[in-house]
Parts: structure tokens; sequence; C-alpha cells
């Protein structure tokens, strides 16, 4: 059975179970597992992650939802592409920037952390990555709704369609060093990487020219890909081959901080900055470059009462059917820079340090965002903490809690979502940003 491109790589990205650590967590000092956000931060106590589920969580932004493509017409649902659905009242639902899809998921299966010497804390951690994004240009689908018009004959759509897929192993080792004797209250970190490639995906259409008259219509598209684990044939379309060793690559993680006392109301102000995730991954193995490029032209049926009609529908047919697929030929080694993700923090903190408000803004999954935090920890092993995103794909609510004693367990869950509205299937009405992440770790004292 053949299937889309869009759904092997979503279905491909289901397993996994998730990103890096609930951005709730950034203004708390002694929250856990902080220190994925900012290579600076250093945990209070030492710790080993439970495998698998010391870190786990997920990060997913689009701007589209099915308000965008479904619509309610008398008391039926009609996608968009229904006659009874203007293409105004489509059209105008479109958000300015093409419609996309993406995410980020993390896992931790082995991780912990420890005091190194008399002023560094030092992580080490391997997990399992994958990222992915979809878009779809808006031009394209005001050719699908449109079509042949009075006023445009001719379609020229460029960057139609592009789709990503990145998966690796991340084998991290981090530091983080008190520099309080140069300049009180700095520090700084850093996270090496070692990268593992697993699969990958790199696929788009360049270009969709198309020209519409009476009794003629050409089509031509321009485009293709790399895939690395990804097997795809014409009759069958896109498939998984299974988990393997399939590149390298490398990545580091930095990050400072700042924390300046002040007299009065306000215990302190403290002032961070990170980027995450500054690196590539190269595939070398099970390769295969795809091929896009494709022309079709119809100038109507010749010799229609000659008998042979029936052949030449046959033809148009197959050519048609040849415009779907793609032309597999042996792959070269590519390479694939990483999706990164950049941190700026300021907070206030008082009431003997227990409670705190605080700006962050942060890039991932390649959207700019803005979160504004308040916090409280009532006593030294609880943290609980809200937040309100107010830029970015969409604005939306969030909540942080923390059990984190000096010994035994710890576990924290954070989540943000813009989203409320699901139909039946769960999936999101309006546009959507969620951020849902858990930990469960063993702590071992100061």
């Amino acid at each position: 059975m053949k299937r889309s491109l869009l759904t092997v790589l979503l279905t491909l990205s289901l397993p996994v179970l998730a990103a890096a650590q609930s951005h709730g967590s950034y203004f708390f000092e002694n929250s856990l597992l902080r220190n994925k956000l900012n290579a600076a931060f250093a945990p209070q106590v030492t710790y080993i992650s439970v495998p698998v589920v010391g870190s786990a969580s997920v990060d997913a932004a689009s701007n589209v939802g099915l308000k965008h493509f479904l619509f309610p017409y008398r008391r039926n649902t009609e996608l968009f592409l229904s006659t009874n659905i203007s293409a105004d009242t489509f059209l105008n639902q479109l958000p300015k920037r093409d419609p996309y899809l993406a995410e980020r998921m993390e896992t931790d299966l082995l991780g912990g952390g420890m005091p190194w010497g008399e002023h560094g804390y030092a992580t080490v951690s391997l997990s399992v990555v994958q990222t992915g994004s979809a878009l779809v240009s808006n031009e394209l689908l005001r050719f699908a709704k449109l079509g042949r018009t009075a006023d445009t004959h001719e379609w020229d759509i460029p960057g139609s369609v592009q789709l990503r897929l990145n998966g690796y192993a991340s084998l991290a080792a981090g530091y983080s060093h008190d520099l309080g004797g140069l300049v009180e209250g700095l520090r700084v970190g850093a996270r090496a990487k070692l990268l593992i490639g697993l699969v990958a995906a790199d696929l788009r259409l360049d270009r969709l020219s198309v020209r519409l008259e009476d009794d003629d219509f050409s089509i031509q598209t321009a485009g293709g890909g790399n895939l690395s684990g990804i097997g795809y044939t014409a009759s069958d379309g896109f498939s998984w081959n299974g988990i393997g060793l399939r590149g390298i690559g490398a990545a580091i993680d930095l990050g400072v901080s700042y924390q300046l006392p002040l007299d009065g109301f306000f215990d302190r102000l403290d002032f961070s900055a990170s980027a995450n995730d500054l690196g590539f991954l190269a595939f070398n193995r099970k390769l295969t470059r795809l091929s896009a490029d494709k022309s079709f032209s119809f100038k109507g049926f010749d010799h229609i009462l000659s008998g042979d009609l029936q052949e030449q529908i046959a033809q148009l047919t197959s050519q048609m059917e040849d415009l779907t697929h793609l032309d597999p030929t042996a792959g070269s080694t590519f390479a694939q820079l990483l999706s990164p993700s950049f941190y700026a923090g300021a907070s206030a903190l008082f009431l003997d340090a227990r409670m705190h408000v605080g700006l962050l803004y942060y890039h991932t999954v390649g959207h700019d965002n803005l979160m504004a935090s308040y916090g409280a920890s009532p006593f030294e092993w609880l943290n609980l903490g809200v937040n309100w995103t107010f830029l970015g794909p969409a604005s939306r609510f969030g909540f942080f809690a923390e059990f984190i004693p000096k010994k035994y367990v710890g576990v924290f869950f954070g989540m943000e979502r813009a989203a409320w509205r699901r139909n039946s299937s769960h999936l999101p009405v309006d546009n959507c940003t969620d951020s849902f992440s858990f930990g469960l770790n063993i702590l071992f004292g100061n």
C-alpha cells in the first residue's frame, strides 16, 4: 500500500518518547535538570536518572489546526476543497506565514550529575533525539482551491513542500564552573555531544509550475532530497528500514549566568543566556537519493472515433500517476545542520528567594517565543510555577511542579498548551503549540 511522505514522517516520529526540560523550570535555582536549557546551570544535588523516564518530554508547534481545513456547512463538515466552501472563506483563514508543523522529542536512556572539584559540576547523559518539520506553502493551497480562474491560467509556486526528519543518539558530557573568584555571581558552562545518526529524510518540492487552458494543460515539478535508513519504491512508497548506525556528528551547548545581589524588596536579579545544539550530522550508510524533476503535458485526445480512446486515457492516467512518484538512485554522503535553540532570561527573586518573577525569550523548533513566569518554593523540596507565553506561534498557559528532596527520589512535571479545543481524535482545532515533560531521578544529597 502506498503511503504519503508526510504520513511516514509523522509515523516515524511517534515511537520516540520526547524533548528537553520544561521551560517552566528555567528560573528555579534548585531545579534538577534545567541545565538542559542552559549548560551554566548546576543542580544542587548528586543524581542518577531512572533509565528512559529520567527526562521525557515533547515540544511541538504549528500555526494551523483543523479549523483551517474543515468548515461547517449546514449540518455537515466539509473539506476546504468542497465546492460548498467559498475560496474567500478558506483563504481568509490561512495564516500569513506558510502552514508548518515542527517538533522535537528526546529521552534520556541514562544520565547523572555530581559536583566536580571545588567550584564545578559535571553531567553525563545518553539520549535519543528526534526532530521533524513539515511545511506547505500558502500558494500551493491557493492553487489547490482555485485552480484555473478567469484571471489566473498559470501558476509558478516556489518552495511548495518541505519535509525533514532527523533521528540520532547523543552521548553528552557537560561541565559548569563558578567564576565567582573573578567576577562575583558569574558562572559558565558547556556540554559536548557525540552524535550517532539513526535515520534521516530531507525532501522538498522546490518548484511547481502549472499552465491551465481550455483544452491544454502542462505541469512541471523540480525537487528531490536524501534518505538514510528509509527505503522508497514507486510501487510501495516509503518504508522504515529499522534502527541502525548510519552517520556521525558533533554538537556543543554553551551557557552563562550572572547573579546580581540587591538590598531591598528584591533579594537579587539573575541574568542568563545559552545556545544549544550547535552542530551537524553526516549520514553515510543506507543512502538513497530521490529526484522529483518531472514534466507532463496534455493537449487533448486525438482520433476519438478511431477506437483508441481507451488506450489514450490509460496512457494519460499513467503519466499523471508518474507525477506523484519520485525517482530513487544510489545516494552519497549528505550532512544536516541541527535545529539549534537559544535562551535568554532575566528574573527577580524576593521573600528570601522563595519566590521569583521572570521573563524568558527562547527560540526552539525554529520559532521565537517570549514567556512570563512566576514561581514559588514554599519549601526547599518543592517548586511550583505558572507561566504565560504571549509571543510565539500561539499564546499559551503552562505550569511546572517539582518534588526535589535532598535524598531518595525526585520527580517533576511540566506542561504548556495553546490549543485546548480538540476533536474526538484529540487533534487540535486551533493552531497548536504544546510542551509536556516528566522526569524521575534518584537523588544523593547536597
